[in-house]
């Protein structure tokens, strides 16, 4: 059953997102598929569906859209394109499932996410990789990568792409396969041409694999192409080894590690300098006066109230570990600090809460999924 928080969230983020000026996603002018042309793909289990993690109750982790696609290239390493990461707070609401079908994954199957890497040169269209690290190894093995160029001959060649975006009837959540034809090669990317099929809306980081001496080759990472879904292009790895490498160095030596999760700790009363300071699926947000602390990611600073099972009327019920909680702004939690009408987090919330403080927390969620609306405005279409 959906909660009235639920509603509300759902209708405030619409309302929010008209009102700021920022575009609500157009209608696809075409028919597309996960890969246009392609077929059902029950292989390749290292290549994973990146799907948001939704910070409110009512909203089941199998309902999740797919944002875009990727692969494990190391047991706890995802290697994807950097406009599926650019936002510095998604990669806290993340995961990857390593299933066929997004929706029949087990819990095992789908993998938090800690971290996320960009390109540090990445711009629209050029260095377009990015890594996500996984809060514990993947149930899978990881696809090994090999850092030589590609053949000479490679256009004119035959190139298979896999991922998990939308099919016929706009639904995403399937791994599909299909094969393009290599039209063009440049210094950082290579182009590709249905033949008969293509990487399309949601396959954005997945990979690119080419046959070199009879076993394919992971060659490519998904990043734009047009609005037909006929013509892509797709980032070199070969020239992106020494980004690559470092942070899988890295990750090998140290893994990424975040705070135990806690819901009965005050976190309007904690402080943090970074995401990393706050357990896993928080973030570390504006408080006041520069002052910064953990919150539900994607939600305005403030604490855990009591259990919940749906909305009260006024406060969002949201996730907290196995259960359910209120989630009550800072203005709620009697924090004995001032701060200025217009200094935004719990101040917005004003010192009342209730259907306010909802409004607040809403206003942060929507400029959460403002930032993730970014990676489509880039130039060319991502994918």
């Amino acid at each position: 059953m959906t909660s009235r928080a639920t509603e509300l969230g759902r209708a405030f983020v619409v309302l929010l997102l008209t009102a700021c000026g920022v575009p609500l996603a157009p209608a696809p002018a075409v028919e597309r598929q996960a890969v246009v042309g392609g077929v059902l793909e029950p292989g390749y289990p290292a290549v994973g569906a990146i799907v948001a993690v939704s910070p409110l109750c009512g909203e089941p982790v199998e309902a999740s859209p797919v944002n875009c696609t990727g692969t494990l290239v190391a047991p706890r390493v995802v290697l994807t394109a950097a406009h599926c990461v650019e936002n510095l707070d998604a990669a806290q609401v993340l995961s990857v499932v390593f299933a066929p079908e997004t929706a029949r994954a087990l819990p095992a199957e789908r993998v938090r996410v800690v971290e996320g890497r960009v390109h540090p040169a990445w711009s629209a269209g050029e260095n377009d990789v990015g890594v996500l690290i996984l809060a514990e190894d993947a149930p899978v093995a990881p696809m090994p990568l090999e850092w030589s160029a590609p053949p000479t001959d490679l256009v004119g060649r035959t190139t298979r792409v896999v991922g998990f975006g939308l099919d016929d009837q706009g639904r995403t959540g399937s791994r599909r396969s299909g094969t393009a034809r290599v039209t063009g090669l440049e210094a950082g990317t290579f182009s590709i041409r249905v033949a008969p099929g293509m990487s399309c809306g949601g396959d954005s980081g997945g990979p690119s694999f080419l046959e070199v001496d009879g076993a394919e080759r992971l060659v490519g990472v998904t990043s734009y192409g047009d609005l037909t879904c006929t013509r892509g292009t797709n980032m070199r790895l070969d020239v992106h080894a020494t980004f690559l490498q470092t942070i899988l160095d890295e990750v090998a030596r140290a893994p990424s590690t975040r705070p135990p999760f806690d819901p009965t700790v005050d976190a309007c009363a904690t402080r943090c300098q970074g995401h990393a300071d706050c357990p896993l699926g928080m973030a570390c947000v504006p408080l006041f006066e520069g002052e910064r602390s953990c919150a539900v990611a994607g939600l305005e600073a403030g604490h855990f109230g009591e259990d919940c099972t749906g909305s009260d009327g006024a406060r969002l019920c949201v996730k907290a570990g196995e259960t359910c909680r209120l989630w009550l702004p800072c203005a709620e939690a009697n924090v004995a600090v001032e701060v200025e009408v217009s200094g935004g987090g719990c101040a917005v919330a004003g010192g009342g809460g209730g259907a306010a403080g909802t409004f607040a927390a809403l206003l942060a969620l929507a400029a959460w999924l403002r930032g993730r609306q970014r990676h489509h405005l880039q130039s060319g279409r991502c994918l």
